[in-house]
């Protein structure tokens, strides 16, 4: 019930439009709340990898140290959400330090209206993904630590404005999360593991070699976004570099074809980590786009929009027949997943003002809807030992809640009214229509 109700909140909750009205606007005014965000977590993954733990005496305590830490940086989070000034056309709560100022790299860190939805997204899934982790009875101390660490990367990923911080943050979340599912997670947890490894590692190549271009293409002397994605690069490179940047969103998101670490992954991870990878580490895929190639590429971002919105089109049928046929119910589960990402690429592609905004709404509802189909699933297989969806027909009179919140999960992934998924998908639609016809009939 607990993610149920997390994800309604996330349904009506919206930054305020005048922050200086806002009750309680304006507590936190420093330039550091989106280090305390992102370091936090990994000040206390040491404390908790350092604290003595002997036969596990410790391990409830471990639990609320990651817990409360979680709490703590939603806490901070919610009210810069809340004071955060829709109107102003520049990054707010920015930090911008020098570090390594011979190759132009920098600790600059900021968030516009995309932004901070995003963190949100991340500071919600962090409280769901250890709420879902308190069965953890083996080696709770290098859990709940390896844990935070991955929150600390996506939230940094999201942070971050210098691409050199990004590419960091993007490729250092593989490493936790991998060795969660290695740790804890179920049979074919090795294959699961080296299956995330290997598409996350070949989309992190795929980024650097983007990255390198626009370094390169801009004069080699800065990583800042604010100036190489304002430089003008030519149509060709754009499309080379575009290229490179949606063969690596399509292996986070993912997007069919380099979808094929999730049935494995989303099946055989343990419930929190699935939590995680589903919502907000998944959803940096989109953001990637949507900060780089829509933003900074715009010649590249129209010749390759008919590819990107064919891949959402392919991405989103493939998830519903594959669904209908399984018989697994986290295989089912992992298929319905990707319905959400299919729609959040549409939007993209579709370069409208509408669909660009219904987009930017679906990383928020769509992360917080794949997240809890997961979630919801894996719980229902554990509890009733099976994952035959027909051996498990008629447990709604035994599990009435979980029920419901199966039903929940169903009706938020496939967007229908009175869900945020829904106005989300209208929006993406609708703009998507205009230029991407054949590509919005098909979702």
């Amino acid at each position: 019930m607990t993610a149920a109700m997390l994800y309604a909140f996330a349904a009506l909750t919206r930054p305020s439009p005048a922050p200086s009205t806002v009750p309680g606007a304006n507590i936190f005014t420093s330039a550091f709340i989106l280090s305390i965000g992102i370091w936090a977590p990994v000040l206390m993954a040491f404390v908790i990898g350092v604290l003595p733990n002997p036969r596990g005496r410790y391990d409830t305590l471990i639990k609320q140290i990651a817990f409360f830490t979680n709490l703590i940086v939603l806490f901070i989070l919610f009210v810069a959400y809340n004071q955060f000034q829709n109107f102003l056309p520049t990054l707010q709560y920015e930090e911008n330090r020098q570090w390594l100022p011979a190759i132009g790299a920098a600790y600059h860190l900021g968030v516009d209206g995309p932004g901070i939805l995003m963190l949100m997204l991340s500071a919600l899934v962090g409280i769901i993904s250890v709420l879902a982790s308190t069965g953890i009875r083996t080696r709770v101390r290098s859990y709940f630590a390896l844990l935070l660490l991955a929150q600390s990367c996506v939230t940094g990923a999201i942070a971050a404005h210098d691409l050199f911080v990004l590419v960091l943050f993007w490729s250092a979340a593989t490493v936790p999360l991998a060795l969660l599912i290695l740790g804890w997670g179920g049979p074919r947890r090795d294959a699961a593991a080296w299956r995330l490894v290997g598409y996350w590692g070949a989309g992190t190549v795929a980024l650097v070699l983007a990255v390198a271009g626009i370094y390169v293409a801009t004069g080699g002397t800065s990583f800042d976004m604010e100036v190489v994605l304002k430089a003008p690069l030519g149509a060709r490179a754009e499309v080379i570099i575009g290229l490179a940047l949606v063969i690596a969103a399509a292996t986070r998101l993912p997007l069919f074809p380099l979808h094929g670490w999730v049935r494995d992954v989303y099946s055989d991870a343990p419930i929190g980590v699935v939590v995680v990878v589903a919502s907000s580490a998944s959803r940096l895929g989109a953001y990637v786009l949507l900060r780089v190639l829509v933003a900074g590429e715009p010649d590249g971002a129209k010749l390759l929009a008919p590819l990107i919105a064919g891949l959402a089109a392919i991405t989103v049928v493939y998830a519903a027949i594959a669904a209908l046929r399984s018989s697994d119910i986290r295989h089912a589960a992992a298929n319905l997943a990707l319905v959400p990402c299919g729609v959040t690429a549409l939007g993209l592609a579709a370069l409208t003002p509408l669909s660009i905004a219904g987009s930017v709404l679906s990383l928020f509802a769509g992360g917080m809807a794949s997240a809890l189909v997961v979630s919801v699933f894996a719980t229902l297989s554990d509890r009733a030992q099976t994952r035959n969806a027909m051996v498990l027909t008629g447990l709604a009179a035994r599990m009435p809640k979980l029920a419901w919140l199966t039903v929940l999960a169903g009706l938020g992934v496939l967007g229908v009214p009175l869900m945020a998924s829904f106005t989300a998908n209208e929006m993406t639609f609708f703009g998507a229509f205009r230029t991407q016809p054949v590509g919005a009939f098909a979702v």
